[in-house]
């Protein structure tokens, strides 16, 4: 072989591995930016699974003191409306006891109540037990424009007066069972402070 066949041949066999080692040297940079583009998405992913985790166990946290919250919340409560019921309970089994004189004066109280509420004339009913203290009550506050008359029928209650106007349109509930239940939430207030003030 000819010398410029030799030297043809060798500058085409340069350029061949110049081009093959250029391109190696390109699929080489390529293949580390495909590990390096890999690297980083698997980084992101890691990342965002990590952050999405992140926010399950605090929302689930969130859930749980949310419920622990409400559970202890409703045991409150629960023990509220005992302590309420009890109380309510104590004040009507303290009724009878309540000296006659006294039991007197505070029906005479209740049946003055309703007569601001609805007007000076009316009808006062109660049960059967209240009926002499409460003729009495009316005999003595019906003076000048006040006229009071006896319900004869007995109420189902277990003490106090309900006034009537003689249509019959106002009615005012002054048993105790009523204004116990009026007093509740008061009550409940008040025993809802003390539950407060036990933290």
């Amino acid at each position: 072989m000819s010398k410029a066949a030799s030297d043809t041949l060798e500058k085409v066999s340069n350029e061949f591995e110049g081009e093959v080692l250029a391109d190696l040297q390109e699929g080489r940079g390529q293949a580390l930016a495909v590990v390096e583009s890999a690297k980083r998405e698997t980084a992101e992913a890691v990342a965002k699974t990590l952050q999405n985790a992140a926010k399950q166990a605090e929302s689930l946290r969130r859930q749980v003191l949310g419920a622990a919250e409400l559970k202890v919340r409703n045991e409150q409560l629960e023990a509220t409306e005992e302590a309420v019921s009890g109380a309510m309970a104590d004040a009507v089994r303290a009724i009878p006891k309540v000296p006659r004189a006294r039991y007197e004066k505070c029906i005479e109280r209740l049946i003055r109540e309703g007569i601001d509420v609805i007007g000076p004339r009316a009808t006062v009913s109660c049960n059967a037990k209240d009926r002499e203290a409460v003729a009495k009550s009316a005999g003595k506050l019906s003076k000048g424009a006040v006229e009071l008359q006896v319900d004869p029928k007995e109420l189902d209650t277990i003490g106090g007066v309900v006034l009537t106007t003689g249509d019959g349109t106002v009615r005012f509930d002054n048993t105790f069972e009523a204004r116990l239940e009026r007093m509740k939430p008061a009550i409940r207030k008040e025993v809802a402070a003390l539950f407060g003030r036990k933290k």
